[in-house]
């Protein structure tokens, strides 16, 4: 259910700059871009390995858009593995999207390509929306039955995408951006991205900054992953607990959900995103997940955060 979590911030200055981080995950894939109006502020369940304290509610994070569109029927259809999009424009030296327009001219830098956003999404890809040479890529939305056999990407069959926007006001730098994403439908959790940590923005943006984020996704889990937690679409650990006290780049802290299959009806999205410091404890042992001992697990001191919801409906 993931393939590669991406994070781009874009500065709104005139000046413009584009800072991004890229790794390869077990299952899904992520982005960020930002704009602005105040979103009301509450604090989301975390990731169950770790702990969260909220200390501050200053609303310097402002929700734009978040949808679930249309991912490119092609994964990883440029040369370099990324996908055609979401693509966002940095004029003649961005060589996966270079060109806009009829006639063609070099893609603005202030310019966005993202697939057709949509309410209604089908189970399967049968019938329907997004079947044969209609719109869209094919795939179902249930997991189950759509040909997806496992978490990694040659394995895992998306039928959408989930984006949101927001801008970054708080001039913070160094603390991480972290998110999470979750999906449920009548009380039943069909997706749960587990928390992301995208890193801190580093001392090159310029404030306020422009962040997308986007997920490839499916719902539920397929036939060899009918058991939870962190089952299907319910993201398990990845690159985590850390080798090291420090940031090591794009790493996943499992929800602990037990993913179920969607059916017939509406589903609810909602994504949380906070700036955080984290903090960072010794671990020996089975903490270590298996992985080298000692290791590191992550308590983060929220500062910001930023609740995106909207819903779907599966059919």
């Amino acid at each position: 259910m993931k393939m590669s979590p991406f994070a781009c911030l874009v500065s709104i200055a005139t000046a413009g700059m584009l800072v991004c981080s890229a790794q390869t995950l077990a299952q899904e894939t992520k982005h960020h871009i930002v704009r602005a109006k105040p979103d009301a502020m509450h604090n989301s369940s975390n990731a169950n390995s770790v702990r969260a304290r909220s200390t501050s509610t200053r609303p310097d994070l402002y929700g734009l858009q978040a949808s679930m569109t249309e991912g490119f029927p092609v994964i990883g259809a440029n040369a370099d593995g990324s996908d055609v999009w979401p693509c966002i424009g940095l004029g003649s030296s961005n060589l996966d999207c270079p060109t806009v327009g009829n006639p063609t001219m070099a893609m603005p830098f202030s310019a966005f390509v993202s697939g057709k956003p949509q309410f209604t999404w089908m189970l399967a890809n049968n019938s329907g929306y997004g079947f044969q040479n209609q719109l869209g890529n094919g795939i179902g939305c249930d997991a189950f039955v759509n040909g997806t056999t496992g978490p990694l990407a040659p394995q895992y069959q998306a039928c959408g995408q989930i984006l949101t926007w927001f801008e970054d006001a708080t001039n913070d730098t160094t603390d991480d951006v972290v998110q999470r994403t979750v999906v449920t439908q009548e009380g039943r959790i069909i997706y749960d991205s587990g928390m992301v940590d995208f890193g801190p923005a580093g001392p090159t943006v310029t404030y306020p900054v422009s962040v997308l984020l986007y997920s490839d996704v499916n719902f539920g889990y397929w036939p060899s992953s009918t058991t939870g937690p962190n089952n299907g679409n319910c993201s398990a650990n990845s690159g985590y607990p850390l080798s090291s006290p420090t940031y090591p780049g794009v790493y996943v802290i499992a929800g602990n959900s037990t993913c179920q299959r969607p059916t017939a009806g509406k589903a609810h999205v909602h994504n949380s995103t906070f700036l955080a410091t984290p903090y960072y404890k010794k671990a020996e042992g089975w903490r270590c997940a298996g992985g080298p001992s000692p290791c590191y697990t992550v308590e983060y001191v929220k500062y910001y955060e930023l609740p995106q919801d909207f819903d779907i409906s599966l059919e």
